[in-house]
This record gives structure tokens, C-alpha cells and sequence, in this order.
């Protein structure tokens, strides 16, 4: 009996976990902002690759030169 309530305990706490990830990441609607944020997102994130790729070849570029 113990071993039946423990299994129908734990049963519970996993579906309702499951359920409560599945609510959380449910689609939502996209606000006026979020156009204009992920194209601000993905400029600055190019910026800072294109930062890195420079200071890369620099560091590369001393490496050759020495």
C-alpha cells in the first residue's frame, strides 16, 4: 500500500512538472518591442564578433612578425 501512494506521489509531482514547464514556455504574443530588440540584439552581437575576429588576427598577426 506505502509503495503504491510513494509511486502515485511521485507520479503527480512529475506530471505536474512537466505540466507547469509546458504552461510556462507556452507560445506568447510578441509585443511591439521585440522586433525592434532582436534587430538591436543582433547588431550589437555582430559587432562584438567582428571585435573579436580583429583582435584575433592582431594577436595572430604579432605572432608572425616576432
Amino acid at each position: 500500500m506505502t509503495l503504491w501512494v510513494v509511486l502515485g506521489v511521485a507520479g503527480a509531482v512529475v506530471a505536474g512538472s512537466f505540466g507547469w514547464v509546458a504552461w510556462r514556455d507556452r507560445d506568447r504574443i510578441p509585443s511591439a518591442e521585440d522586433g525592434p530588440a532582436a534587430q538591436a540584439a543582433l547588431v550589437e552581437q555582430q559587432r562584438h564578433e567582428r571585435g573579436r575576429h580583429v583582435s584575433q588576427w592582431t594577436v595572430n598577426d604579432w605572432g608572425r612578425h616576432e
